[in-house]
């Protein structure tokens, strides 16, 4: 048999055969190296023999010693251990797997017009055997494998403890240790799991031209549609309702993320793991709005989970940031993080070389906005629609659209933005001429002055500058409250304008609530047993609604079901159950080195003991220690430099972004001035009028390719 090819990975055979085990005493006989009894009570004795064999003499790499170890032992649980129970069965399954392998290895002889021999022998190479028997061995110590795994980790407590980085007894699942190395802090805090909720409008313009994307009429007129559904200003048709719900919205817009559509805009988490699911755009957007002007969160000594951005062991003895996590730098220092600190303030604390927050809020760029009349004015007819005119101007070139002007303004900007109550100069049909020279329109106005009538609708009405300190006025948020961040991103089926609203933050304890039109952090106080407010953990539950276990709150006299992740909205019992495996597999699967606490808490208590009097055993026990600290601390490097190396390629690529969307005074400009967009309709451009814009050599006049 080809060893090599079937050994596993870690020693994960020590610590869950331990774990498995009711007794904690072990006695050596002549020869044995390692005991355990297992649940059944069953004795297993192993030698050095059985646990190393030739492999000792034959490769000095201890992950393949142990990779080895892990096949003996749980090969000797089912054979002859507490397993022998289940090993008639999985023997059986076994078989049935080689015969369809036999049967594969016929039908792929049919197909190609070989002989059965050769393409047999095919199979057996992709799995690593050399005959039958082996590929027998093969199968029978994979179903044995997946068996144990499934076993070991399966009860509530385990993944909740895993989930929280700490145990029901209070013991920490992933413990610093001196001879194992770096600790783990469990999934909420080491992965920041984030429940967004996001509509997506597909534009046809290409994601990486910045200035002179174009888009169709019918997707201004959902991106319109979509902010203005969200405001309250209009409603879905059809709908009796005064104010469309975010989720409705997503359905009835509908989002062009179909899948999320359905499920009334809802992602699956995004953590630290499966963040590659989601367009760097999207991702980051959301760090970054949550790391720099979250305020709610940051600022507050009040608020317990603000701590988490402060100074938070990992067991080490170490400091470590919140921002080391987001890794806009490993060694900032925002202690005194303030909603005093202006964006600029704070990425100047960044050392040089890693100014991956100057960079993106550099400028005195910060948050972007999106003026809601710009969302009023891809709604107007004349904006909107392409012209008919019975003439071109700039020979029909479909940049100088009015629609395709304000797009490549206010939305084709790949910052994470908001959208600010304030109208633009198409909403009046009137600009005043920039100041300066002619031709210079740097100073053209991006952010617009605010307007009464939109800040009177309801997507206005919750007051957001406890969150957004720098805004004078509020911000849109949803019918919850939650601010809405609008962001262009691009990446194959994904590319366009989402707008997300953040529905649980990694950072928020017991979530966020609009008290008295203000939108405010939940206190620890208010999470009882009468209320509808959830932790962190009880938010991501291990458990089903239909289960007395889900986490509740009594009302009424009666025991209600508490809103979590799983239960957002009332689906059948098979979508919370398809919601609920999802998270508790990322939950179970999020570290990847997490056998190795398993195995340094099962010797620390005496449940795996080594026979160190063997000089053998001695060296194999030192040498795994080491071996783990050095893969802990490899696992968690490697981590770090990926989000690290991420976040700079969206830096870069926000920078490069800004550059080619500048202004410039000598008249080459890409971006076209929202001056053209209002003039479109004129006898100036119909005629290319000297001494406007639109004659040659003007800003609005069609340079020749």
């Amino acid at each position: 048999m080809k060893k090599g090819k079937l050994t596993l990975g870690l020693v994960v055979s020590l610590a869950s055969i331990g774990a498995l085990s009711a007794c904690n005493e072990v006695t050596y006989s002549d020869g044995v190296v390692l005991s355990y009894v297992d649940p059944h009570g069953t004795r297993l004795d192993f030698t050095a023999e059985e646990l190393f064999g030739t492999y000792q003499t034959t490769t000095g790499q201890i992950s393949t010693d142990f990779s080895t170890v892990e096949e003996v032992l749980i090969r000797k649980y089912y054979k002859s251990g507490g397993g022998q129970n289940e090993y008639a069965s999985l023997a059986k399954d076994a078989a049935l797997a080689v015969q369809a392998v036999k049967e594969e290895a016929d039908t792929n002889a049919t197909n190609n017009k070989t002989s059965y021999q050769e393409e047999f022998e095919k199979l057996l190479d992709s799995y690593g055997v050399e005959s039958i028997d082996e590929l027998y061995e093969a199968k029978l110590y994979e179903l044995e494998k997946e068996k144990f795994d499934r076993d070991f980790n399966s009860s509530k407590s385990s993944i909740e403890g895993i989930r929280d980085g700490v145990y029901a007894d209070g013991s920490k699942a992933f413990p610093y240790s001196a001879e194992y190395g770096r600790g783990n802090d469990g999934y909420l805090l080491d992965q920041l799991p984030y429940h967004i909720a996001h509509i997506l409008v597909k534009v046809s313009a290409d994601s990486n031209n910045h200035t002179e994307g174009t888009i169709t009429e019918n997707e201004a007129t959902k991106l319109s549609d979509a902010i203005k559904y969200i405001a309250g200003d209009e409603i879905i048709p059809g709908s009796s309702v005064t104010r469309s719900s975010f989720g409705d919205i997503a359905r009835g817009l509908p989002s062009d993320d179909t899948g999320s559509a359905e499920r009334f805009g809802q992602l699956s988490v995004m953590d630290r793991k499966q963040a590659d699911e989601f367009v760097q755009e999207f991702r980051f957007g959301i760090y970054a709005y949550e790391a720099i002007y979250n305020q709610i969160n940051l600022s507050s000594a009040a608020n317990p989970y603000a701590t988490k951005l402060r100074d938070v062991p990992d067991g080490s003895g170490d400091q470590y940031k919140l921002y080391e996590k987001l890794k806009f730098s490993a060694d900032a220092t925002y202690t005194d993080v303030s909603a005093a600190q202006s964006a600029d303030e704070i990425a100047a604390d960044l050392p040089e070389g890693e100014h991956y927050l100057k960079n993106y809020f550099s400028a005195g760029k910060g948050l972007g906005t999106i003026p809601y009349g710009a969302a009023v004015a891809l709604g107007k007819d004349e904006v909107k629609k392409d012209p008919d005119l019975g003439y071109n101007v700039n020979n029909g070139e479909a940049i100088y659209y009015p629609r395709n002007i304000l797009f490549n303004k206010y939305f084709n900007n790949h910052w994470v933005a908001v959208v600010t109550p304030n109208e633009i100069a198409y909403n009046d049909n009137a600009i005043a001429h920039p100041t300066g020279k002619e031709g210079d329109y740097t100073t053209e106005n991006f952010v617009g002055a605010y307007k009464a009538e939109y800040g009177a609708l309801p997507g206005f009405s919750v007051d957001t500058t406890a969150a957004l300190p720098e805004f004078e006025h509020n911000v849109l948020t949803n019918e919850k409250g939650q601010i809405i961040l609008a962001v262009r991103a691009g990446a194959s089926s994904y590319q366009g304008v989402h707008f997300m609203a953040i529905e649980r933050s990694a950072l928020s304890e017991f979530g966020q609530t609009v008290d008295n039109g203000k939108l405010r952090e939940i206190k620890e106080s208010e999470h009882t047993d009468t209320a509808d407010v959830t932790s962190l953990s009880e938010y991501y539950p291990v458990t089903l609604p239909k289960n007395s276990d889900f986490p509740s709150y009594t009302k009424g006299g009666s025991t209600e079901k508490k809103t979590t992740y799983i239960n957002q909205f009332i689906e059948s019992n098979e979508a919370y159950e398809k919601t609920e495996s999802a998270l508790e597999g990322r939950i179970k699967d999020y570290n990847s080195v997490a056998d190795t606490f398993r195995l340094q808490s099962l010797i620390a208590s005496e449940k795996i003991t080594f026979n160190t009097g063997n000089h053998l055993v001695k060296d194999i026990k030192e040498k795994l220690q080491r071996w783990i600290s050095g893969k802990r601390s490899s696992a968690f490097t490697d981590g770090v430099d990926s989000l690290d190396e991420s976040w700079a390629t969206y830096a870069e690529y926000l920078t490069r972004a800004e550059q080619a969307r500048k202004l410039k005074k000598d008249g080459s400009q890409k971006l076209i001035s929202e001056t053209c967009a209002i003039g479109y309709l004129s006898d100036a451009a119909k005629n290319q009028t000297a001494g406007t814009e639109w004659a040659e050599g003007g800003a609005c006049y069609a340079k020749k390719k």
